[in-house]
Parts: C-alpha cells; structure tokens; sequence
C-alpha cells in the first residue's frame, strides 16, 4: 500500500534530524524506510505510521545512532568502491594502443632538446590531458542535484578522481620551486627540471589516467537514481 503525501513528509521531516551528508545516502536510507512501511501496511499491520516508523529505525538500524553509522559505512564503502573502480579503469586502458602511444611518446621525448620552451610546451599538453577529465566530470555530474543542503556523494568522489590530474601537475609544478621559495629574490619560473622523457611519460600517464576517470563517470551516471523527497 501506497503511502500518502503527508507521510512521505512525515518521514521526510523525522529524517531531517539525521546527520546524513550526502543525497544518495540519504535517497536510499528514505526508500528503504518508506518500503518496509508499505510491506507492512501490505500484511494489514494497524498501527500507526509514528510507530511504525520508531519500529523500523529501531529494528533495521538499530535506532538513531544506527543510521548515522550505516550512513558513515555506506560512504566508506563507496570510497572504498571508486578506488577500485578507478584502477580497473587504468589497467582497462593499457592495452597495446596505449604501449604504442607511450613508446611514440618516449621516442619524441628522446629526439627532443632539454630547454625551457620544450618543457613549457610539455606541461600545455600535460594540462589540457588533466583539465580535460576534470572539465568532462563538472559537465556531466551537474545532472546530480543535491536538496536540502545535502551534497552528492558521487560528485564527491568521482569529481575528486576527476580533478587529481590537475592536483598533480601542480605538484610537478611547484615541487621544483621549493627549495627556493623562502628566498628574498625568489620568482616563479617554468623550470626545465624536468627532461623531455620524463614529461613524455607523465604525458602519457594523463592521457590515461583521465581516460579512466571519464569511463568512471560514466559507468557510475548510469546507475544514479533520484528520489526528490519534494515530489513523492
């Protein structure tokens, strides 16, 4: 049996005292609950929807506590989840394509003369590699709409996948600096620390690693399903 609208906004409202950060968690924690309440009815259980709802928090979760802990799980296990996922991925794309790619890109980096406009070349193509994954994941996960103040567990996670290349190319960025940046003259400049090769690789590695985090979003937008507690 169906619930009604001003019980669907009873649940709503009961769940609100939670601390559930993210929608998702929240979306399947309310669907769970609003099912076991219409099983229930289904068996010609009498009681009233207060009690059922205290009963099944009780029960299932193991009371308030309980489902701030299943909350907390359910988001590790996620994480846990998009690691693995994001190596698959990786391992998905070194295939014998991508071993030409990295020869040809090491046979370039070989050929190539050790000089600043080489490297500043290099880490142009090195950052449109990482801004690209990054720009894809902001594109296609803004389908993802938080309510409530709430924010989307797989923007979190996936976006945080998404936007690693560009974090370690400011790394390769700023890592060189370091030994000089207390300095009185200290100036940032494009450091030619790095050989031809090297960059290559890196080159390579971005190419890939952003390819992995596309399939990722992809794979994971799929599999979303919104439940707007505002509508039910």
């Amino acid at each position: 049996m169906k619930l009604d609208y001003w019980e669907m906004d009873y649940i709503h409202n009961r769940m609100k005292t939670y601390d559930i950060k993210f929608q998702e968690i929240y979306n399947e924690l309310f669907d769970h609950i609003v099912t076991a309440i219409e099983e229930r009815r289904e068996t010609y259980d009498s009681g009233s929807l207060e009690q059922m709802y205290a009963d099944i928090v009780k029960i299932q979760f193991g009371g308030y506590s309980g489902i701030e802990k299943i909350a907390r799980l359910h988001e590790a296990g996620y994480r846990a989840k998009v690691r693995k996922m994001i190596l698959a991925n990786f391992r998905y794309y070194i295939n014998l394509r991508s071993l030409v790619l990295i020869i040809v890109l090491m046979c370039i980096g070989f050929s190539l003369p050790h000089t600043n406009l080489i490297t500043g070349i290099f880490f142009i193509a090195i950052f449109a590699a990482a801004a690209y994954s990054s720009l894809y994941a902001y594109i296609k996960l803004r389908a993802i709409k938080p309510k409530g103040g709430k924010v989307s567990l797989v923007y979190s996670y996936i976006g945080g996948q998404a936007n690693f290349p560009l974090i370690f190319l400011n790394a390769l960025l700023w890592v060189p600096q370091l030994p000089n940046i207390f300095s009185e003259h200290y100036k940032f400049k494009l450091t030619n620390v790095y050989y031809p090769v090297v960059l290559a690789l890196m080159l390579a590695f971005m190419i890939i690693y952003s390819l992995s985090c596309i399939r990722l979003c992809r794979q994971e937008l799929k599999q979303i399903v919104n439940i707007d507690t505002d509508k039910l």
